[in-house]
């Protein structure tokens, strides 16, 4: 299905922003603002999730008879993300995207946050009609089911026979849904929504093909975007396996700089995941200075990433310095986020250490060696002998 979809659909470019200057005014009225426990809501916050995965408060409403208005302007360039607005308890929120123009939210009540109507930019907009197809799919399937009882009768409806049917009728009017949903947002795929939602919603249910094809209708105008480059590391991360490109992860240096891995193209890569609180990556560490030795003298060529599981700064510090590791061409990132670090998630470490060593145009050479074969296999690279290439998976 979603092949036939991919394959004859008639794309439409709708050309929305992916990024833009100006200001963001949120314009929300909450009908019923008693909390749970018969309060009135006196303040909501607004909210975006960053790419390490954490929340970061970006300003605050005073709520007035229901009303509140919160106003953010954009810096040039800056993409259209989407934002939370909290506060009402439970960790309940509305989700909606902030770019330029007034976007206005209208709540029934605390009670019914889910019910919010988000409307008045492209992107909300767009998102809204989304929603839409999918509630429109279960309101078609709540109908069948009620049709189908009206002919049969309720205790029909409990046999074995009625529940096959309702079984069945559910599965159809589910891949009835999906395929909207899909030929939705391979027409809205200018959209900054489309490859959050694909991420978010679908990724899971579709295989590393298909979930390549989805990623390959996106716009060319979104990829630089931060969703489109999500939604494609995740499906990098899904089929990573020798030869295969790596996922393009996020590397906050020591000296304070923020890397990419893409900004090492060109070059071989070893990363090298560790946890202080294993003592194979400490004694992996402590062995790192053999490898250093073979390359020092070919920085043009190689480039060695510690990246550190951990989330203490201090202790990272420490080990960096008994280590000797801060050197030209021996980088250490961390993010501070632990065994939770979105790096370590997309390379799928369950264990430290983890050792990748990656080639120039960003492909795996090898995804697990221990610290005397990675040595070796880098002698064999500076001697000339490209051995990776004779490796079945490479072709």
């Amino acid at each position: 299905m979603l092949h036939r979809i991919l394959s004859t659909i008639a794309v439409a470019f709708i050309c929305i922003a992916a990024s833009a200057q100006g200001v963001c005014v949120i314009k929300g009225n909450i009908a019923d603002d008693r909390m749970s426990d018969g309060s009135k809501i006196k303040k909501l916050t607004l909210t975006r999730t960053n790419e390490l995965g954490r929340t970061i408060d970006v300003a605050t409403a005073k709520v007035k008879k229901g009303g509140y208005t919160f106003k953010y302007e954009l810096s040039k360039d800056e993409p259209v993300l989407q934002y939370a607005v909290t506060g009402f308890g439970d960790g309940k929120a509305v989700e909606l995207f902030v770019e330029p123009g007034e976007v206005t939210v209208s709540t029934p009540s605390v009670a019914a946050i889910e019910e919010s109507v988000v409307a008045g930019t492209p992107t909300n907009d767009t998102y809204a009609e989304y929603k839409a197809v999918l509630a429109a799919g279960a309101g078609e399937t709540a109908a069948l089911i009620a049709a189908l009882e009206a002919r049969n009768g309720k205790e029909w409806m409990e046999s074995a026979e009625g529940k096959a049917a309702i079984k069945r009728l559910e599965a159809k009017e589910a891949i009835r849904t999906e395929s909207n949903a899909l030929r939705f947002l391979i027409e809205h795929n200018a959209s900054p929504m489309t490859p959050l939602v694909i991420e978010n919603s679908l990724l899971p249910k579709l295989t590393t093909a298909y979930a390549d094809q989805m990623v390959n209708t996106i716009h060319i105008d979104l990829q630089n975007h931060p969703y489109y480059l999500s939604l494609r590391n995740k499906v990098l991360a899904n089929d990573m396996k020798v030869g295969n490109e790596v996922p393009d992860i996020t590397l906050p240096l020591r000296s304070g700089e923020v890397k990419k891995l893409s900004d090492f193209r060109g070059k071989y890569v070893v990363l090298n995941f560790w946890t202080n609180d294993c003592p194979k990556s400490a004694d992996m560490l402590a062995e790192m200075k053999n490898l250093y030795e073979v390359v020092k003298e070919n920085q043009d060529q190689f480039v060695i990433i510690n990246f550190a599981l951990v989330r203490d700064a201090v202790v990272w510090n420490i080990v960096v310095n008994v280590n000797e590791m801060d050197r030209e061409s021996w980088l250490n990132a961390c993010d501070l986020a632990g065994a939770d670090s979105p790096a370590a998630k997309l390379f799928g470490v369950e264990k430290a250490p983890r050792i990748v060593l990656i080639e120039q145009e960003g492909r795996a050479v090898s995804l697990d060696m221990d610290i005397d074969e990675v040595v070796m296999r880098v002698e064999q690279i500076l001697s000339g002998d490209l051995y990776y290439f004779d490796q079945a998976e490479y072709k």
